[in-house]
């Protein structure tokens, strides 16, 4: 029986702030006087995504050892500032459907964003009340519990006495797939963040969707 959803939220709720982590951590590059193209420091972020963001820096610039440290305190004040909140904007239908779905289920955020962007976003989409826990995955460099090792999701099934058939993983990204997995439990892919269509098949995911407004009636017919 399900009975906790479990949303991320760049790409899921919210959209556009996946592009704004690829601004910040360019800008956080070039301020560290490394001349990059975006495209570049794009793909090489998305190799390590879901990781600490000392381990994405450490995979962006591979060629400049000596400047991960600043370039990650470069990114952490970036990401921090407008030019990474202001690239937030609601998924269509997002506040209907966590409505719909919290007559009936305990809703809960796990996501990769830092500890103080997140009630930030929350607050600011009037969402905060949905969710029963809202965890931040990043802010600790511990790879043993980093997102897609999937330590926070077990720690919440823990402290809920849940098993991993009682809950939903709902992501758009591969980390969300590798947290699901290792726990054994189901997970929805939506389309509004970093996998399309191909690539969540190519992963073995079943079951699609567009966006987080469409989750309702795909409950309601899973039931």
């Amino acid at each position: 029986m399900l009975r906790h959803i479990i949303f991320d939220c760049d790409g899921v709720l919210w959209h556009g702030t996946n592009e704004g982590y690829f601004l910040c951590y360019h800008r956080a590059a070039l301020e560290a006087g490394i001349e990059m193209e975006f495209g570049l420091a794009r793909e090489r972020i998305l190799q390590n995504w879901g990781q600490s963001a000392r381990i994405e820096v450490e995979g962006m610039i591979p060629e400049f050892p000596d400047r991960i440290d600043e370039v990650t305190a470069n990114y952490r004040r970036l990401v921090r500032s407008d030019l990474f909140l202001q690239t937030a904007a609601e998924v269509p239908g997002v506040h209907g459907c966590l409505a719909a779905l919290a007559r009936d289920h305990a809703l809960s955020v796990i996501t990769g964003m830092n500890g103080d962007n997140l009630p930030r976003l929350l607050g600011r989409f009037g969402m905060r009340d949905y969710f029963r826990h809202a965890i931040s995955t990043a802010d600790t460099e511990d790879p043993d519990k980093q997102k897609p090792t999937g330590y926070h999701l077990r720690r919440l099934l823990q402290f809920e006495g849940l098993d991993p058939q009682d809950v939903l993983c709902v992501g758009d990204a591969t980390s969300d797939i590798l947290m699901a997995r290792s726990q054994s439990a189901p997970i929805v892919i939506v389309l509004t963040g970093h996998l399309t269509e191909a690539e969540a098949r190519d992963h073995g995911i079943a079951d699609i969707l567009p966006s987080v407004a469409e989750l309702p009636a795909w409950v309601q017919r899973r039931r």
